[in-house]
């Protein structure tokens, strides 16, 4: 059973998290031997959690933003860079480009999940851009979901903590296997992509973080508490580190993209069941080197 929190508990383990955190990304940032540094950035606690803490290194910070289908992520973005005070990127891109992006992703990268394929397609353009702007390093805050019990999955197990404990293991496992894919394709643009949050030291540290300290409740919707403390501690307005989770491939409007492209292509959900496909989505993809 997972343990209730105390208010002193939390603050003392949200000023260690902040210190060793800060440690750890100090230690990462010291071997990279570009001046100027791009963060994947969605104008969420994580993203902006991350940029606070890059600040605080002699690296110049720019913050790199994607949309496709959606502008949530890039009028979020421009919203907020105030309180950042950092440089901003930001692009649309066309369905035509997307359909192009796929085409160099599905030639590079393994997947079994859409996700997987949607999250890739989201960092090729962000490295596309990226390297339009001679930016050679790209840091992504991907590791605090799994970490922290972003995920809605969470509130299935809650009040197991073995269960919790095998879950999150098994959400670590995946986001670096995912990280593995992606950094293949950072690879076409010459980008060192580094996942600060998933480094072998932090994992160790956040892994003994209280599960109560991430998750309180089954019907908890707001949930990585403390990773939200440490946000506002360093600065992060609240409404900010209080805003709940939006997985990247919809705030940047991916997977809307992508549904679009289906329809376009001909593909409906009739035609691809009578297929043997489970959506238009994936009949689409399937067929996708066939596509002139």
């Amino acid at each position: 059973m997972v343990r209730q929190a105390t208010v002193s508990g939390i603050l003392t383990m949200s000023s260690n998290l902040m210190e060793t955190f800060t440690k750890i990304l100090n230690r990462q940032l010291t071997h990279i031997p570009a001046p100027r540094l791009a963060i994947a950035f969605s104008g969420g606690v994580d993203s902006f959690l991350l940029a606070k803490l890059c600040t605080a290194t002699m690296h110049d910070v720019t913050l790199i933003t994607v949309g496709f289908q959606s502008t949530h992520d890039i009028k979020l973005s421009r919203t907020i860079q105030h309180a950042l005070q950092l440089p901003l990127i930001d692009q649309m891109f066309t369905l035509n480009e997307i359909e192009e992006g796929l085409t160099q992703v599905l030639q590079v990268i393994e997947w079994t999940r859409l996700s997987r394929l949607e999250i890739s397609l989201g960092f090729y353009f962000i490295f596309k851009l990226a390297s339009a702007f001679h930016l050679s390093t790209v840091l992504s805050a991907h590791g605090t979901d799994e970490l922290f019990c972003g995920y809605h999955a969470y509130r299935g197990v809650y009040g197991d903590e073995t269960a919790l404990t095998k879950l999150m293991n098994k959400f670590v496992k995946t986001s670096q296997a995912d990280k593995v894919e992606v950094d293949k394709l950072a690879q076409l643009f010459n980008i060192d992509y580094q996942c600060p949050f998933l480094s072998e030291n932090f994992i160790e540290y956040a892994m003994k973080v209280p599960l109560d300290l991430k998750i309180t409740h089954r019907d908890d919707v707001v949930r990585k508490h403390l990773l939200r403390r440490v946000a506002t501690e360093l600065g992060v307005p609240a409404h900010i580190a209080a805003r709940p989770k939006k997985a990247f491939q919809y705030s940047a409007g991916i997977h809307k993209a992508l549904q679009r492209l289906a329809k376009n292509r001909g593909h409906s959900r009739f035609n691809a069941q009578r297929a043997g496909y489970k959506s238009a989505l994936e009949a689409y993809i399937a067929t996708f080197p066939q596509l002139s």
